[in-house]
């Protein structure tokens, strides 16, 4: 593969675990507010017709909190397993550079074990 492939496939594959960064945006003080009201719950979704503002609206959420966050931005070629198992424990050093002990691989012989894999590799992820 040559040189400006991989950094092509290296800077998408670090997109997709960066914030965007948010400037000139309109602060949703009433969606904000629902947002507060919601944190307490495990987990918190939110749907709307793509360029709504979803991505918009909590990156600014979590930068005008200055919440901590695990970015992760989902794309098609997240369907192989291994390779979100991947990205995701890239983000979570990303998210938590101090915590020295890296998240397990997904390798194949956790394959015929996956869902005890993922179980207990989301609950090393919480408990970070």
């Amino acid at each position: 593969m040559s040189r400006k492939i991989e950094k092509t496939k290296q800077t998408s594959s670090l997109a997709k675990l960066t914030k965007p960064k948010s400037a000139n945006v309109l602060i949703r003080k009433r969606l904000f507010k629902l947002l507060d009201e919601a944190r307490n719950r495990s987990v918190i979704w939110i749907t709307a017709p793509p360029g709504a503002g979803k991505t918009t609206l909590i990156s600014t959420y979590l930068e005008q909190k200055k919440l901590p966050c695990l970015w992760y931005q989902i794309d098609e070629g997240d369907g192989d397993i291994a390779s979100f198992f991947h990205y995701m424990g890239i983000a979570a050093k990303k998210a938590n550079p101090r915590k020295k002990k890296p998240l397990p691989n997904l390798t194949p012989e956790y394959l015929s074990g996956l869902p005890t894999f993922t179980r207990n590799y989301f609950r090393e992820l919480y408990s970070r």
